[in-house]
């Protein structure tokens, strides 16, 4: 990464740290979920109402919210997003009702949703060409790493300090970077020269200056002044099949991914493994996850992208089956899971940087948030099915098969995608 500035190599981190801290804020319900439906005397079914309204909040900011990152800048609204996180969490450990906390997750879930596509936008922008699309795994990498930081984290603060110290340390830790943001992470120079705010062709240069770029003399004319987030462009002639194609990949990814992180545990017992294979089963899927998204941005420094992921959802629909096939020992539940997490999410993190390369700077974010906020519906109705699949006693092999064919539907839509954008490309090119 010799060819790397300073500037870009700090903007990486800070995304990756963004979106490692957004992984625990999603992730630290399940794993205070035991401890409270005890001592609220509530059932499991009740406490879903909780899962449901962070997943309601985190798809209502990506499509509502994050758009306005085109309007008033990616670092604006990663800002604000920061501050709704931090109190959203701060608060939940003051809850003293399911309902409280549910209202809380959706206030939290707003700002989770809405930060996602502008942490995106900004690692695919701030990177050299060439590692545009490393750039966006590894920042999106820092979500299962969260994830896993999280889990290990609770593993020892809830017994000593009890379920709101996850809540207060995931807060606390959200409220610090806020600075840290405002201080060292740069705003969008395309977002500066389309919307010109005071001072950005001073802003600009200087960010192209760091990352050894020549500066420009004059911002381009033609300021965009809409203040209205541009969603309808999304379907714009040069855009309308790519945006369906990408809603469509997005969706089916994460239809298959929240059901394997939602009942891998309970999968796991129901085959004859013991409570403590299916918790380390959940950590390995982490791992092969985190692994999978740095080979894949990797990777594609070298190889087109949308093609790799292709592969990677085509390999996940093969591994889900023979995972589920049959019974295996210990070591090779392992290693079939980190290769499931490794497949499946390496490949749905790929899409967000397809989904960043798919349209221009001005609507970007848009997007971005948009696939991330129609996929979530996907998220939605993943765990909903499988709690379904699960109670009607339909066997391991029967549940996978369900649940790996959207990964095949997912390799054909972005093998579309990919067609689709080298078309666009070449267009924009000649």
């Amino acid at each position: 990464m010799s060819n790397w500035s300073a500037l870009q190599v700090r903007t990486l981190i800070l995304c990756f740290v963004l979106n490692m801290l957004d992984g625990a804020d999603v992730l630290v319900v399940s794993f205070v979920a035991p401890v409270l439906t005890e001592e609220w005397q509530v059932s499991d079914a009740a406490f879903g109402l909780v899962f449901s309204s962070g997943l309601a909040g985190m798809t209502l900011g990506a499509l509502f919210l994050a758009p306005f990152a085109d309007t008033y800048g990616r670092k604006k609204v990663i800002v604000l997003a920061s501050v709704i996180i931090g109190l959203g969490m701060l608060l939940s450990a003051l809850a003293t009702s399911l309902t409280m906390l549910a209202v809380l997750r959706v206030i939290t879930g707003l700002g989770i949703g809405s930060i996602l596509a502008s942490v995106a936008a900004l690692a695919s922008e701030y990177a050299p060409d060439r590692y545009r699309a490393f750039a966006v795994t590894t920042a999106t990498a820092g979500y299962p790493a969260g994830a896993t930081l999280a889990g290990l984290a609770g593993s020892w603060i809830i017994p000593e300090f009890g379920w709101q110290g996850m809540f207060v340390l995931i807060g606390l830790a959200s409220a610090i970077i806020v600075p840290v943001v405002l201080v060292a992470l740069p705003e969008s120079i395309d977002f500066l020269l389309a919307r010109q705010p005071r001072g950005a062709l001073a802003k600009a240069n200087r960010y192209l200056a760091a990352q050894r770029l020549a500066e420009i003399e004059a911002l381009p004319e033609g300021r965009s002044a809409s203040k209205s987030p541009p969603i309808a462009k999304l379907f714009g002639s040069s855009y309308r099949l790519g945006t369906i194609l990408l809603w469509g990949a997005f969706f089916a990814s994460f239809f298959t991914l929240y059901f394997l992180t939602s009942w891998i545990p309970r999968l796991a017992i129901a085959a004859g493994y013991s409570l403590a294979t299916a918790i380390n089963g959940s950590a390995v899927f982490n791992l092969g996850a985190l692994v999978g998204l740095f080979c894949l941005g990797w990777i594609a420094a070298k190889f087109e992208l949308a093609l790799l992921i292709v592969g990677f959802f085509i390999l996940a629909f093969l591994a889900m089956l023979a995972f589920g096939a049959v019974h295996t020992p210990v070591l090779i539940f392992f290693i079939g899971l980190f290769a499931i997490g490794f497949l499946v999410q390496g490949g749905f993190g790929g899409l967000y940087a397809v989904a960043a390369k798919l349209y221009p700077a001005e609507f970007k974010t848009t997007g971005v948030g948009w696939g991330i906020g129609i996929g979530r519906l996907g998220a939605v109705a993943g765990p909903a099915v499988g709690g379904v699949a699960l109670s009607s006693g339909h066997s391991l092999f029967a549940s996978f098969l369900v649940f790996a064919v959207p990964m095949l539907l997912a390799a054909l839509l972005t093998g579309l995608i990919a067609r689709f954008c080298l078309a666009a490309e070449a267009s924009d090119k000649g």
